[in-house]
């Protein structure tokens, strides 16, 4: 088949030859805008550490978790636990503990299933409106701790809270590393 017996076939048949040079060109875009979209963030681990004040024992839970859990003695003694390494996470030390207070456990789970269904205005502004009360609840009910037996609780927002949920320092210039389960 000669060339110029195939440029008479694409004059005969003009639109199917446009279509399939649309889709080539709407490809090679698409796939252009694949390739140059930033990376995505890490997908949040469905499960956490978990850590028993009473027994000292650590396991693992969903992260949808609200703590303090029932541990030992079906009492609130399971809290959330946030492990670190210098090195390997088969050396993982225990950074801090987290848990929430009642009034915080209660606007977490709140916000965890916000109502659904359309709103009339004055309903989404009572929302939004509850929305920041519920927000704030958990900011404040937010308690941090270290791990050693008998330490104090403070919450995250106060000047302590944040020093403790700091990540720790392995030298004057690394961090540690967080370890997940």
């Amino acid at each position: 088949m000669a060339i110029s017996s195939i440029r008479e076939k694409m004059n005969q048949n003009q639109k199917p030859f446009v279509i399939g040079g649309i889709v080539i060109a709407c490809l090679a875009i698409a796939l252009m805008v694949w390739e140059l979209k930033p990376a995505s963030a890490p997908a949040a681990p469905d499960i956490c550490y978990f850590y028993d004040t009473s027994s000292g024992s650590l396991t693992v839970e969903p992260s949808t978790a609200v703590p303090p859990l029932k541990g030992v003695g079906n009492k609130g003694t399971l809290v959330q636990a946030f492990l670190f390494t210098c090195s390997t996470c088969a050396d993982k030390k225990i950074g801090y503990l987290l848990k929430y207070t009642h009034r915080a456990k209660v606007a977490k789970r709140y916000l965890a299933r916000p109502p659904r269904g359309n709103m009339t205005p004055q309903q989404s502004m009572q929302f939004n409106s509850s929305l920041s009360q519920y927000q704030m609840a958990v900011a404040d009910g937010t308690l941090v701790r270290l791990p050693s037996k008998g330490a104090h609780w403070y919450p995250l927002a106060s000047p302590v809270g944040a020093r403790i949920a700091a990540p720790p320092r392995c030298s004057a210039t690394e961090l540690a590393k967080p370890c997940l389960p």
